[in-house]
């Protein structure tokens, strides 16, 4: 039986280590971490990294986060293998390109500016109008992200979405502001290949610690998705300039209709590659794999079920001393993973709030799903040392 074509997977492991030991079975991949291999523009750094299965040069290559996107898009053209387009890669990590092509492609979006100072957010929020929404302009998914209701909010918003700008890769400092759409949230998970988008899963988040965006649960059904959003999700990812591989879009479906808030062309973090093939037996790490070798991905529905994920967040700041976890729960069939993200001895903080734990559970469907994840997150305990002050 012929071989599968090696794949070079670029980009922090963070989130994907169960997808990428899954599909590690049965695919030849080799992993290229931009922290310690990035030379900047010097190609024959990354080259040296990059080397294939048994010493061939991969077939094509991935991008696992929006940070690592515009890397990968440089290493494909300096090895001359199939990999995310520059387009595609610019604007997954910068938002303000994103906004750019998705309003000439018509798509509606919130309106919104790029602001470099407190000074700039205040005159940006008059003109939009509050609630507004502010995060880092470069793509960091929901981190650094917090909403203000009113101008005596946007001081303490503006100084935290800057903090969290000021360690990105790409536009370090800057911020997006955009008014604050109201409504349910949904992200829908896409494969692109041979020119055509298609939408796989739909995903609903839960979020705590308002006013900051820090998701507390996912949930993935099999649910179909309705046509007229998966058309507008199909319009995002190609406006972003996709030619093939996963994506990901989010929508608020307001009272007006959907707005597009966020559009890249990598895989969702927080577990939901995982949650998908779960809930639906779609593989997304494998599809983008295949579609990265120039495979036709597999994309068809093998079961039809529900899975989430909890995030269990600190309510405190301190150290981690204590971890346990209900035994009488261990053997449910429902628990697929209970992972302990923050070890024994490590420090951890309240606001924004630390990942104490990850705990994937599935049901045969939404209510029993959820039903199994709140009987899990009561399972779960976790005792904080407070920080003497």
């Amino acid at each position: 039986m012929p071989r599968s074509p090696a794949v070079l997977i670029v980009g922090p492991k963070r989130d994907h280590e169960a997808d990428l030991r899954s599909v590690a079975e049965t695919c030849p991949i080799t992993f290229h971490d931009p922290a310690s291999h990035w030379g900047g523009p010097d190609t024959t750094v990354l080259t040296a990294g990059a080397d294939g299965i048994e010493g061939e040069p991969p077939a094509g290559l991935l991008a696992l986060t929006a940070e690592a996107l515009p890397q990968a898009a440089d290493l494909a053209e300096a090895l001359g293998v199939r990999g995310p387009s520059t387009a595609s890669a610019a604007a997954s990590a910068d938002r303000s390109i994103a906004r750019v092509l998705l309003a000439e492609a018509g798509l509606p979006t919130p309106r919104g500016t790029r602001v470099d100072s407190h000074q700039d957010a205040a005159a940006a929020a008059l003109w939009t109008g509050y609630p507004v929404v502010l995060r880092p302009l470069a793509n960091l998914g929901h981190y650094g992200a917090i909403r203000a209701n009113k101008a005596e909010d946007l001081h303490t918003a503006w100084t935290f979405a800057h903090t969290a700008a000021l360690a990105a890769e790409t536009t370090p400092g800057a911020v997006l502001l955009e008014q604050a759409p109201d409504g349910d949230r949904i992200t829908l998970q896409t494969v692109t290949s041979g020119g055509r988008t298609r939408v796989v899963a739909s995903v609903r988040t839960a979020f705590t610690n308002y006013p900051l965006f820090q998701p507390s649960s996912h949930l993935v059904t099999a649910e179909d998705v309705e046509p007229d959003l998966a058309q507008l999700a199909a319009r995002a990812i190609q406006a972003l300039g996709v030619e093939h591989g996963v994506g990901h879009v989010h929508i608020v479906m307001t009272v007006l209709g959907p707005v597009i808030t966020d559009a890249a062309a990598h895989l969702q973090g927080d577990s939901v590659p995982e949650l998908v093939r779960l809930a639906t037996g779609v593989d997304l790490l494998l599809a983008a794999i295949q579609t990265a070798t120039g495979q036709g991905p597999a994309v068809t529905p093998t079961h039809s079920a529900s899975a989430a994920v909890a995030l269990i967040r600190a309510g405190s700041t301190g150290t981690v001393t204590g971890q346990a976890f209900d035994p009488e729960q261990l053997d449910a069939p429902w628990l697929a993973r209970l992972t302990w993200e923050a070890h024994l001895g490590t420090s951890v903080e309240a606001l924004p709030a630390s990942v104490l734990a990850r705990c994937v559970v599935t049901g045969p469907d939404p209510n029993a799903c959820l039903a199994n994840l709140a009987q899990a997150c009561r399972a779960i305990r976790v005792t904080i040392q407070p920080d003497r002050p």
